[in-house]
């Protein structure tokens, strides 16, 4: 066997390691998550906040991968199965702002602006999951977000200690981000990685409890 073949040989071997490294941590989080999801068309068990995951937004416009999250939670929100909305997203910079896209929507929409907290720094799936914890003191929840995701995320909110139930935000034609599935085999082992280790969020801050007032959470009127 020739030098060249040798490494042809190596890089595969090692990619199919990974891959197979991944299969199993994807694997894991299907178990571990696999009692929390509600199955379409089911009844949502009813938790006191409902956790709605950030995603793309255009200036204050959700995307539409994120506005299929806002429905599936003002839905939630209308008929009852959550009392307050924490919105989790990244809002890093003064020119990106995912949360405060999320809100005007709800707002625009019906929903009492004293049940809408803000969750500024949550910059990924584990850092929204523990700061829900930590920060909102938020014991049960339902999480929204879209089906290729939902595994994972009630996975690490179980993980970082919420009793949590996880509702697919995919409209009946199906989700408009369902090509972002491709990456979860591996997304999934990060989660394992993070929950291990038990990772930081890369910021925590002052209680702000989800049975009060949201004001201190607001960075606008």
């Amino acid at each position: 066997m020739g030098p060249l073949l040798r490494v042809v040989v190596a890089l595969l071997y090692g990619a199919a390691l990974c891959a197979g490294f991944a299969v199993d941590m994807r694997g894991r989080v299907l178990s571990g998550s696999r009692s929390g999801l509600v199955a379409q068309g089911a009844a949502v068990p009813a938790r006191y906040a409902g956790i709605v995951l950030g995603c793309r937004v255009n200036g204050d416009d959700p995307s539409s991968c994120l506005e299929e999250r806002l429905v599936k939670a003002l839905e939630l929100y209308r008929n009852g199965s959550v009392r307050r909305l924490l919105l989790s997203g990244d809002h890093g910079t003064a020119g990106y702002d995912e949360v405060n896209a999320m809100r005007m929507w709800l707002l625009d929409h019906g929903v009492d602006p004293e049940h809408v907290f803000l969750d500024h720094a949550g910059f990924d799936t584990w850092d929204s999951m523990v700061r829900a914890r930590a920060v909102f003191q938020v014991d049960g929840a339902v999480v929204v977000t879209q089906g290729f995701h939902l595994p994972r995320a009630v996975y690490l909110a179980r993980k970082a200690g919420l009793d949590a139930v996880g509702v697919a935000a995919d409209p009946p034609g199906g989700s408009s981000c369902a090509g972002s599935a491709v990456r979860e085999p591996f997304a999934c082992a990060k989660a394992v990685f993070n929950t291990v280790l038990g990772a930081s969020p890369r910021f925590l801050g002052p209680v702000i409890p989800i049975t009060g007032s949201p004001a201190a959470s607001l960075d606008r009127p």
